[in-house]
């Protein structure tokens, strides 16, 4: 470790947990406790934390009370994840519909942030993060990152959608956020919402200027970025590892991005809702479930649970988020976990493949590709993710999916919560996307449903359009 990577974790990490009021710092450390945890160490660490946060549910939020009174169980009757099965799945419509109930009584008491998400399904949703998961899902990024080689305060540089760079213009350049991400995060982050060969070029530019220790992203935009170099002939800088989020990393894309980039991919994947997170570690065997920060389930339909090395519905139950609680919560991916445990000497089981946040990139008529992960970006008004007003036009739409013949143009399906709204609530869509297809002929359609792919999965981006 660095002398900088020093002074930043122990000095620098602490002073920035203290202006923006966050614990990243003490999670981060205690993540590093538990990390070769013996498999016994890990599941009673698990399970106490899961009856504390059931007994809470219980005492303290309306819905989970009601779920336990009419199915005559107690907490003390879900002793290990092994019980959950007598719990209900968690769906965003039980989200959307119970809203009020799922927040804590004590909500006045702990500290949250509001929270949207459409993610890969295509299926709006707002919600409360608990802090305390908060600072957890941020110490499992560099507890992950760390199995890389890449410490804390190296450099990063960052392509990639609203998940990772924010686009509000409205924060300001000396907000300790953005303080944070300069000197202490050392984070470049750039917006892969353009990835044309201009806007590659300036992402390129930035770079290499800025030199950077590891290199984080979209798996698309990273491809298309290591395709981009590989094809100019152009110089790329000494990176230690390259991460990828966000979407599912297909082998081509871990192939290509490695051979341009002279270094190894370590892939993650995690959802604030729900608090998932996993990580791949240097054996590139599996990707390792947080378990000190969630219960995962892989379960069919019906939510019975399935053996390891089946795939189903990934089910997460956040042992953090007390402001408003996700209990066998249905992420809307599919995955399996794998019968053996890393030879890495980790004890934390291994998700294996990620069927979920499948989708490729469009491209509109004059070639421009739009990385799928950013689509529900588009599906904002003004594209503006952050403000209370779109997010709750968002949430409008029980579901939606993007449609893209073989000519090019695009159809938009959207399912509303309410029947009754028409094509018109959604023009601030059609205006979108007409922006960025000028070309193309784009119409939008209300449906009754949205049917799922033959593997369960919800696809919400299907393009059968290739420009060459």
């Amino acid at each position: 470790m660095s002398l900088y990577s020093t002074i930043d974790r122990f000095v620098l990490m602490p002073i920035g947990d203290k202006l923006m009021r966050r614990n990243i710092s003490g999670a981060y450390k205690g993540l590093l406790k538990t990390e070769f945890c013996l498999e016994a160490e890990l599941k009673e660490l698990q399970n106490n934390k899961l009856k504390n946060l059931l007994r809470h549910c219980y005492t303290s939020v309306p819905y989970y009370r009601r779920v336990f009174d009419e199915r005559h169980i107690t907490p003390d009757d879900i002793k290990s994840r092994e019980d959950l099965y007598k719990l209900p799945i968690l769906t965003k419509k039980d989200v959307r519909e119970h809203f009020d109930e799922l927040i804590s009584g004590d909500i006045n008491k702990r500290k949250y942030l509001n929270g949207s998400t459409g993610g890969s399904t295509g299926t709006p949703m707002r919600f409360l993060e608990d802090i305390s998961s908060w600072n957890i899902l941020r110490g499992l990024n560099f507890r992950g990152w760390s199995w890389a080689g890449f410490n804390v305060g190296e450099k990063l540089f960052t392509l990639g959608g609203n998940s990772l760079v924010s686009k509000n213009h409205k924060v300001s350049p000396f907000s300790a956020k953005a303080l944070y991400d300069r000197f202490i995060m050392r984070n470049l982050k750039r917006d892969c919402t353009d990835i044309t060969d201009p806007a590659l070029m300036l992402h390129y530019k930035a770079m290499m200027k800025f030199r950077p220790t590891a290199i984080r992203g979209y798996a698309s935009s990273l491809f298309f970025l290591a395709r981009y170099l590989e094809q100019n002939h152009l110089p790329v800088p000494k990176v230690k590892a390259v991460f990828t989020t966000g979407e599912k990393l297909h082998s081509e894309y871990r192939l290509k991005i490695e051979s341009v980039f002279n270094a190894k991919v370590f892939d993650g994947y995690g959802a604030a809702d729900g608090g998932v997170s996993a990580h791949e570690c240097a054996i590139h065997d599996g990707l390792h479930i947080a378990e000190e920060q969630c219960i995962v389930e892989i379960a069919d339909n019906a939510g019975n649970v399935l053996p390891d090395g089946e795939t189903g519905n990934i089910l997460t139950t956040d042992l953090s988020n007390y402001v408003f609680p996700f209990i066998r919560y249905k992420v809307g991916d599919l995955a399996y976990i794998k019968k053996e445990l890393c030879s890495c000497g980790r004890k934390h089981r291994l998700l294996g493949d990620i069927i979920g946040r499948e989708g490729r990139a469009i491209y509109n008529k004059q070639g421009r590709p739009f990385s799928s992960i950013v689509i529900d970006n588009m599906m904002f008004k003004d594209l503006d993710i952050h403000s209370s007003q779109t997010q709750r036009l968002y949430e409008k739409m029980e579901r939606f999916q993007i449609r893209q013949d073989k000519f090019g143009d695009l159809t938009i399906l959207i399912k509303p919560v309410d029947p009754s709204d028409s094509e018109a609530s959604f023009g601030y869509v059609l205006d979108n996307f007409r922006s960025f297809f000028p070309d193309s002929r784009v119409v939008l359609k209300i449906v009754d449903d949205i049917p799922t792919l033959p593997s369960g999965k919800e696809d919400y981006c299907v393009s059968d359009y290739n420009p060459a």
